[in-house]
């Protein structure tokens, strides 16, 4: 299971359980650790709802985990030239 997180402004939310694109960072040790990357996702903040899916932490603006349990991103594609978020 990887590891990432995402940044949301302070009146943002993320679509629960539904896809949307966002900047992710991986945070699986090695090169590329940090690498914000462009995806397309489905995201849910349950586990049971996303299974398969890897942990996505949720930070503040100023980096602060929001919540205690990780999120589940499932990222259907890599995008190279897109707006930064559209969900």
């Amino acid at each position: 299971m990887k590891e990432y997180d995402t940044f949301v402004l302070k009146d943002e939310m993320l679509p629960d359980g539904k896809e949307c694109r966002l900047t992710i960072r991986d945070l699986t040790s090695g090169k590329h650790k940090y690498s914000p990357t462009l995806v397309k996702a489905l995201v849910s903040s349950s586990s049971e709802l996303l299974p398969e899916g890897d942990n996505l932490w949720i930070r503040t603006e100023l980096g602060h985990v929001i919540n205690k349990e990780p999120w589940k991103i499932k990222i259907i594609e890599s995008l190279d030239s897109a707006p930064p978020r559209v969900c």
